[in-house]
């Protein structure tokens, strides 16, 4: 067994945390514009990795934020969400909590990709540095965690991309809908 498999061995034997993809639909004019275009329900995504689901952290027009969507009733919130929970080992946890916490720390050098969302609406991967969108935010994050495997690259991923788009490493989802 080679020392991939030794630390994957190891990662499933570790105490298991919940982390959750909050997934909601908005009814701004770019929300409304992401639900049309994309069929779907939901245009924005938030990543929780607290486990009472009492903060969540992704990107909108003000770059990186934190959100915390149980104090704070949004109007222009659809009615309507889906919380994805995956567990993963308490290492992976910690690797997507740092990973936030950079983001968070440099919050000044990032900035909201609508270009990226149109690309991704094309099916055109990209990169652009420091910029990024709510759902191609969580999908980095997951996937460079290694709490996921995505069938993608980040950028190509929509809110509602993020419910059957990548592989549980380490347990399966739980959708649990109209929630928050």
């Amino acid at each position: 067994m080679g020392k991939k498999g030794i630390k994957k061995k190891k990662r499933k034997q570790e105490r298991m945390k919940t982390i959750t993809i909050l997934l909601t639909g908005y009814s701004d004019w770019f929300g409304r514009f992401i639900r049309v275009i994309s069929r779907s329900g939901y245009s924005h995504a938030s990543l929780s990795i607290d486990g009472t689901e009492e903060v969540f952290y992704s990107f909108n027009g003000k770059g990186v934020v934190v959100e915390e969507p149980k104090k704070r009733k949004s109007r222009r919130r659809k009615e309507g969400s889906v919380c994805i929970r995956i567990r993963v080992p308490e290492s992976i946890c910690h690797d997507i909590a740092e990973e936030v916490q950079r983001f968070l720390e440099q919050k000044d050098i990032y900035t909201y990709s609508r270009l990226g969302v149109i690309l991704c609406l094309l099916h055109i991967p990209h990169k652009f540095e420091n910029s990024y969108f709510c759902s191609q935010f969580v999908a980095e994050v997951l996937s460079k965690s290694g709490a996921v495997q995505l069938k993608k690259k980040e950028s190509l991923y929509l809110p509602n991309h993020l419910i059957d788009g990548f592989e549980c490493l380490f347990s399966q989802k739980q959708i649990a809908y109209n929630v928050i």
